[in-house]
């Protein structure tokens, strides 16, 4: 478990990853090896993106529970879907009191739904809002949902708390008119290659932090247990609140 005594001075582990619906780069379904993952990634707050399932083909468990009944995390659920036929979305697991929670609609007419989760949570100095998205394929799709993201996090007085985005971006170039909206409120930018897993070098998965945040150390997770899990490599980041 990651050390508490960190988190006291503002320091925080942090950590996005595609768990691809437990399905793993060798096309079974196994939360096993998600668990494992979790645990070896061992951070304070993790956004994690495509939980559930949505295809006729996939094993229709219900993910979240079935991680807060597992991780020891606080879960915050995040649905994009929640017909009959299909159950999936965007989380949050924290180790770190929640505050309250929103939901944040990214869906752009003609192209499949998409959201963020955000989750207020306490640090033990300042509260911080932690969001987990997944954007679009499309290039103008993703334009827009950086604004509506931008513009869901701002605050009319300027006294937004502190922010970490945490997602898979779909982006396929550090420079894009997406990445600049995101860059006017999230200055850092956590770009690693994590996509695909077996010789990665799109950096799909990234971390941006708001102004407050001084960065520390950031990697790619790559062993045999998360080549093997899912599509996509884990992307994890120590950050410290600078108030």
């Amino acid at each position: 478990m990651a050390d508490r005594d960190s988190r006291a001075d503002g320091c925080l582990k942090l950590a996005t990853w595609n768990i691809h619906y437990g399905i793993g780069n060798d096309g079974r379904f196994d939360l096993d090896r998600t668990l494992a993952v979790l645990r070896s990634i061992d951070a304070d707050v993790i956004g994690l993106q495509e939980v559930g399932w949505h295809r006729q083909s996939h094993n229709r468990v219900d993910v979240f529970e079935y991680l807060r009944e597992n991780t020891g995390y606080e879960v915050v659920e995040g649905l994009v879907r929640d017909p009959l036929r299909s159950r999936f979305g965007n989380a949050i697991l924290t180790r770190l009191p929640v505050r309250r929670t929103q939901w944040i609609d990214l869906k752009v007419r003609g192209h499949v739904p998409r959201a963020a989760i955000l989750a207020e949570v306490e640090t033990g100095g300042a509260p911080v809002s932690v969001v987990s998205l997944h954007f679009g394929l499309a290039t103008w799709e993703r334009e827009r949902q950086a604004q509506r993201l931008v513009d869901a996090l701002s605050s009319e007085d300027g006294a937004a708390p502190p922010a970490a985005l945490l997602g898979d971006f779909n982006m396929l170039r550090s420079k894009s008119r997406a990445a600049a909206i995101l860059a006017a409120r999230f200055p850092t930018a956590v770009r690693k290659p994590t996509y695909p897993v077996r010789t990665p070098m799109l950096s799909l998965d990234r971390i941006y932090l708001s102004a407050e945040w001084e960065l520390g150390a950031a990697e790619v997770i790559r062993d045999d247990a998360t080549v093997k899990a899912s599509d996509h490599l884990p992307l994890v980041a120590s950050a410290r609140l600078s108030l």
